[in-house]
């Protein structure tokens, strides 16, 4: 090979290099990094250094996953040679993080509810009308301003500058070293 040559293919490798980082390598980070956070709630825990199991809820049901939300609101922003992720729900943080604190509870009205049985119009086999229950709304009350303790047990889902993960940080070298590999032969 002559030294023209040479320096011709690193340059080319150069040029490969920096797209690659530039473009590529951000893509495939953030689709590593949504499937890592996913697996968390999967697994209902974080795997960080070692996998921590969730602190599990008074009803014994899957923890942070009632409507999806929290789960579905965490995007990649995906940048020239950056990866910026990010959960918009309000509460997000307070999840991921634990919060111990008093918050203020704004004026609101609360519905006070009532049950009562009524007639379906059906009968029974002894001639008696078949009755159901039916809740209404029975009357409402106002609620004052007032501070309350709120206490809400770390479940950490996302990795943080504090509380990075081994475990996906070795997921994304390794693929990174696959691709740079793949580019140099």
């Amino acid at each position: 090979m002559r030294p023209e040559d040479f320096e011709k293919l690193v340059q080319k490798k150069a040029a490969e290099l920096k797209n690659y980082t530039e473009n590529i390598l951000p893509k495939k980070k953030a689709n590593i990094i949504l499937r890592y956070i996913n697996g968390n709630f999967r697994a209902q825990g974080f795997q960080g250094t070692y996998f921590k199991k969730w602190k599990p809820n008074k009803k014994g049901t899957r923890i942070l996953v009632k409507s999806g939300r929290l789960r579905a609101a965490t995007t990649a922003i995906i940048g020239k040679g950056e990866v910026k992720i990010q959960n918009s729900m309000p509460y997000a943080d307070a999840h991921n993080e634990g919060l111990n604190k008093k918050v203020t509870v704004k004026a609101h009205t609360r519905n006070r509810y009532g049950k009562t049985m009524i007639g379906t119009g059906k009968l029974t086999k002894t001639g008696k009308e078949r009755r159901k229950t039916v809740t209404f709304k029975s009357g409402e009350s106002q609620v004052k301003t007032h501070k309350r303790q709120m206490n809400i047990p770390r479940r950490q889902f996302m990795p943080t500058a504090k509380r990075p993960s081994k475990t996906l940080e070795k997921a994304i070298e390794k693929q990174a070293e696959k691709d740079i590999t793949k580019i140099m032969k």
